[in-house]
């Protein structure tokens, strides 16, 4: 059996600005049924580094989050901009904008969806090894960024600790350490009897 995907009768545009685009479109199922309207969010793609320093810890990073008002502990990260070449060019400059490190080794572990209901965009995760902290960070106008290198065990207490919540940075860091072979994946075979 084939899943079809929904027709798209009619799309208007309600926001359109640098940040995202939201679009209302009138859709119909397979069996049918209208979605009137149904909420996309167009955005731009996004990096994620998860960049190990030579004293093997994870570099993070600190800053407000509006969205939830909180002071958020995350990896670095950003928007892949219109003038990047390429999303590894994009990650080399969010990693150094935020921290002020450099890597010479990014290792691309592939692109996944935030949100693929309702989000259009991806993200481009990436291993950075060697990470050095070779300038001085250069954050957005607004943002203020606070860096710092931890042991993988740390990060992992901090996120079973509920310190690190940013969902999709955590699947980011989930890809980094099953590459380094920092964790494993095991399957259970369980057999009906």
């Amino acid at each position: 059996m084939s899943l079809p995907p929904w027709k798209i009768h009619t799309s208007r545009y309600i926001v359109e600005d640098r940040w995202l685009t939201l679009r209302a479109d009138r859709c119909e199922t397979a069996d049918g049924v209208f979605l009137d309207p149904y909420y996309v969010v167009e955005t731009n793609d996004w990096v994620h580094i998860v960049a190990f320093d030579e004293h093997d810890r994870v570099v993070l990073v600190r800053q407000y989050r509006h969205g939830v008002q909180e002071i958020c502990l995350e990896i670095p990260a950003g928007i892949v901009e219109s003038d990047d070449s390429s999303v590894e060019l994009a990650a080399r400059r969010e990693l150094l904008e935020e921290t002020g490190y450099t890597a010479e080794t990014f290792i691309d572990l592939g692109t996944l969806q935030p949100n693929s209901a309702r989000q259009t965009n991806r993200f481009h995760t990436f291993l950075a090894l060697g990470a050095r902290k070779t300038h001085e960070p250069r954050p957005d106008p607004c943002e203020r960024i606070i860096a710092e290198a931890v042991p993988v065990a740390d990060l992992v207490a901090r996120i079973q600790e509920g310190h690190f919540v940013q969902a999709i940075h955590i699947s980011s860091i989930f890809l980094a350490l099953l590459h380094r072979g920092l964790c494993t994946m095991q399957t259970s075979s369980n057999s009906a009897d």
